[in-house]
């Protein structure tokens, strides 16, 4: 029987000194930073590299991988106590940032099956790529925009990304035109990850996704990252072109390039049909309402409300090759375009509308209000994109009526859960509505569920029923 406690003197070795360098590294910027030889900033980024640089090193070169993963699991309970009890703050709010990048690694050396020598590759892209993205956005990086829920900067971004080139050029060693092409599709993904953290979230975001991606990758052939390759550079274009319509905002159009690289990677061409129709009607059908919309377009919040879950069982899809997870991802496309639809045409026809809940007659546009003509449009739309999907995919009949009711009974989900738990506001002409004007007050609802929230809910929700019924079925 194999003893996860079992600990080797190279093991014993190798996390000794990786501990002795944090401690060294630690006890040397704290001095610096005392000292005023570097500023508070530079201190932690210095920290940063060290501290997370040993932890790469050392998950290259531990034999006892279950036992590194309870290791790093323990170091993530630690931190995360250190930090409710206020004994560790970085910053002048509250961060659990710091905790993050262990239940990272951990994480990721549970999965069975994933290199260890690429988790410690993600360690390294984490430890040094990051580090240096946070010092040129603070210096350099003057104008930010607001990608998720919090302001970045295009400096750091590409300094993220060309690090990640030098990381992947050193780690990979291949500096031929196909090794030059996988560098370049490595570095992208990782370092859009990035713009989408919020207050240290990218200390798990990136690690976890730059090994999923990296194994995802090492998967395929040169001739798969050409064709990718070429892929990504036609989607930044329509990205490019969706902003210039106004379509999408330009971290929306970010979102967009970083979900589409997954879906061909995953799926390839078949992968675009049902997210593509999907963000194209509603991006369509958006401009008939144009004064419950922003006039700048979907955000980054909106296209990965609507389209993340789905990814995630394209994710799936493409690391274990299992044909449910295909099916979910189909069901989920179809939930978002379902309730896009009805949303869009329902208000646009202005029918009768009624809450789903209390069955009380309701402003067209309100959340959790439904109407005939918005549900007939939703349950067409779920039909087209099941049949559509269908029949590229080769789906039976069965199958087909699967995902319509499923884009269905997610557009139903979403109602239902938009009338409980969607924050609303009684506005001063004695209406409610979702949105706050001056002098509005809440009267219902939980504070931080907006449309976004219930979109991504009932989409989770929704897929997790149809998965399971499909699996009870197979």
């Amino acid at each position: 029987m194999y003893n996860i406690m079992h600990l080797t003197q190279h093991d014993l070795i190798t996390g000794g000194t990786a501990m002795a360098i944090i401690i060294v590294a630690l006890l040397g910027i704290e001095l610096l930073v005392k000292f005023k030889l570097i500023g508070q900033l530079g201190g932690r980024k210095l920290l940063h590299i060290a501290a997370i640089s040993s932890c790469a090193w050392a998950i290259g070169q531990f034999e006892n991988r279950l036992l590194l993963a309870f290791i790093f699991l323990a170091f993530f309970i630690i931190l995360l106590v250190l930090i409710q009890k206020r004994w560790m703050q970085v910053n002048e709010y509250r961060s659990y940032g710091i905790a993050l990048f262990p239940l990272a690694f951990s994480c990721l050396l549970f999965i069975p099956g994933l290199d260890q020598q690429l988790i410690a590759y993600a360690a390294w892209i984490l430890g040094i790529c990051d580090a240096m993205a946070g010092i040129t956005g603070v210096y350099f990086g003057k104008k930010k925009i607001m990608f998720l829920y919090e302001h970045k900067s295009w400096t750091g971004f590409f300094t993220f990304f060309i690090m990640a080139l030098l990381v992947n050029g050193i780690f990979f060693h291949d500096l031929s035109v196909n090794g030059i092409m996988l560098c370049l599709l490595l570095s992208l993904v990782p370092a859009l990850t990035e713009l989408f953290s919020y207050r240290g979230s990218d200390n798990f975001s990136v690690p976890v996704i730059a090994a999923l991606w990296a194994s995802l990758l090492l998967q395929g052939q040169p001739s798969d990252w050409q064709m990718l390759l070429l892929t990504t550079c036609i989607f930044i274009s329509l990205a490019w072109f969706a902003v210039y319509k106004k379509w999408l905002t330009i971290a929306g159009a970010a979102a967009a390039c970083w979900m589409a690289m997954w879906l061909y990677a995953t799926g390839k061409e078949l992968a675009f049909i049902a997210p593509g129709i999907f963000l194209i009607t509603g991006s369509l059908l958006s401009k008939l309402n144009k004064p419950v919309h922003e006039k700048e377009g979907r955000s980054a919040i909106q296209v990965f409300a609507n389209g993340i879950t789905g990814i995630i069982y394209m994710m799936l899809f493409g690391m274990l090759h299992q044909p449910i997870s295909l099916l979910v991802a189909l069901i989920s496309f179809t939930i978002s375009m379902t309730d896009s639809v009805s949303s869009e045409l329902g208000y646009f026809f202005k029918g009768a509308t009624y809450d789903i809940c209390s069955f009380k007659k309701c402003a067209p546009g309100l959340s959790g209000g439904i109407s005939i003509s918005g549900s007939l449009c939703g349950l067409a739309a779920a039909g087209v994109l099941a049949a559509i999907a269908g029949y590229f995919y080769h789906l039976p009949i069965k199958t087909i009526l699967l995902i319509t009711a499923g884009g269905f009974t997610g557009m139903i989900m979403d109602s239902i859960l938009g009338s409980l738990l969607q924050i609303k506001y009684l506005n001063k002409n004695g209406q409610l509505s979702d949105f706050s004007d001056s002098g509005a007050k809440m009267v219902k609802g939980l504070s931080w569920v907006n449309n976004d929230t219930v979109n991504l809910l009932s989409n989770i929700l929704t897929s997790l029923i149809f998965y399971y019924i499909i699996v009870r079925s197979v």
